[in-house]
């Protein structure tokens, strides 16, 4: 992701190309901050907008039109102060949403449903067995509510999907399916899981980089489910569970080889291609393939000896948020890039195809001094992260293009965050062809909706 030293230098332009204000409420959230809570986001089926804000005694819903008019609201009691976390949220046929509330564990669940327009609530009671499972993810996709689960005993998933304020469940069986190593030696879906944890990747927004380096990923598409895994340098290994047929079917696709056989690699899925990439000290390989055919679309290699003809930024390398600082020659950046985590993500502008292409790491460091009241001297250890990465833009048909990236909307998000410590609660998701940053300002009292756009 860009970093925010980058919007530094943008300055008044920010508010003249990153936001637009929406629209503002009126609302003060009273008591402990530890309950308060706000999700905006929006029904998919109708793009109505909404509001879920709460904190201890009471919560708040706040309905829009998808151009932003406002509609209608409802204030009502929180459920019992056991179910902490609103956790997620479903739409059903009638416009109105169900929220979905959780204890600290997730082992218990009340789904609320509020009926807007008679003012009225309904709540139905669930439990999760999590005593023989571990929550993996839960998150929010197509209008439903998901809580993705690992079998504690087996090679199994468990998929529990919420709607309309009832439970479904699908067992995901993996025992069935082989996992190797880059060795060839056998291991298991929990040995990788435990050590590589799945992260979910927004197929309609930006993900950055941190995210994508994560070797476990799963996508929610429209119709399906996808799982990839690229615990094996040689390949990345894919499974897909369809919605209506809840069956797993498995795929591999080879990477692309480097002339030493040990090195680093993953991938990442966009729009029905895969982009693959791996790299070592010596050289990088990187391109992208037709996700129903695997085959080669683009690809390019560079040696240490080479320079990086489709890169668009300097080679950056960064750590924490302090200024990036460029590397000047290949040799310097495959060298720090040996020792992350190596990842690429890919983002789809107005314009363009932005790619991040790099890999993050926890570097340790060293602090020396007295301890305290006299004490002896004394070393101490402590790890910070390390950021190195590239940026290149490919034109819609995946050719490079030497063109200077444009700022994102997450670039001017994040600046606004920045610069506005007042805005809290942030709340953030994809309408239309912007984006909507919902904040609550403890100053104005107010929840106030932004428009971010991608570019100038």
């Amino acid at each position: 992701m860009k970093q925010v030293w980058v919007l530094l230098f943008l300055g008044s332009t920010f508010l003249t190309f990153g936001q637009i204000r929406l629209a503002s409420h009126p609302l003060e959230l009273k008591k402990a901050k530890e309950y308060h809570q706000i999700i905006n986001t929006s029904d998919r089926q109708n793009d109505n907008v909404f509001v879920f804000a709460t904190d201890k005694e009471k919560t708040t819903i706040l309905k829009y039109s998808p151009f932003l008019f406002f509609k209608d609201s409802m204030v009502t009691k929180r459920p019992d102060v056991g179910y902490k976390l609103m956790a997620g949220y479903s739409f059903g046929p009638d416009e109105n949403p169900t929220l979905y509330w959780t204890d600290s564990n997730f082992r218990n669940i009340v789904a609320v449903h509020y009926d807007l327009v008679a003012k009225t609530t309904t709540a139905n009671y669930l439990q999760l067995p999590l005593q023989r499972e571990t929550v993996l993810n839960a998150f929010n996709e197509n209008n439903n509510f998901y809580v993705l689960t690992k079998k504690n005993t087996a090679e199994a998933l468990v998929l529990y999907v919420f709607k309309g304020g009832e439970k479904t469940q699908y067992l995901l069986d993996f025992s069935g399916f082989e996992f190797v190593n880059s060795k060839k030696e056998a291991i298991s879906l929990s040995m990788i899981l435990s050590v590589l944890p799945l992260e979910k990747i927004e197929t309609r927004a930006y993900n950055p980089l941190f995210k994508a380096t994560s070797k476990s990923k799963f996508y929610v598409r429209e119709n399906d489910i996808l799982f990839t895994f690229d615990h094996n340098f040689n390949e990345t290994q894919l499974f897909q569970l369809d919605f209506k047929t809840l069956k797993l079917v498995e795929r591999s696709i080879p990477q692309f080889p480097l002339k030493r056989l040990n090195g680093l690699s993953n991938s990442y899925y966009h729009e029905n291609k895969i982009y693959q990439v791996t790299a070592n000290d010596e050289e990088l390989h990187f391109g992208y393939k037709d996700f129903q055919t695997d085959a080669v679309i683009k690809e390019f290699s560079v040696t240490k000896n080479d320079t990086i003809t489709f890169k668009n930024s300097p080679l950056f390398a960064q750590v924490m948020n302090q200024r990036p600082k460029a590397m000047k020659t290949t040799a310097k950046f495959l060298k720090q890039l040996s020792g992350t985590d190596l990842g690429v993500t890919v983002y789809k502008t107005p314009k363009n195809l932005f790619l991040t292409i790099g890999g993050n790491q926890e570097i340790e460091q060293l602090s020396t001094g007295f301890a305290p009241n006299g004490g002896d001297f004394v070393t101490n250890s402590y790890f910070i992260p390390l950021n190195v990465y590239f940026e290149s833009v490919l034109d819609k048909k995946g050719n490079h293009i030497n063109s200077k990236p444009e700022p994102l909307a997450a670039d001017f998000i994040g600046q606004f965050s920045f610069e506005n410590p007042q805005a809290v609660l942030q709340s953030t998701f994809r309408h239309k062809n912007y984006y909507i940053n919902g904040y609550y300002d403890t100053k104005l009292k107010q929840f106030v909706m932004q428009k971010f756009y991608d570019g100038f």
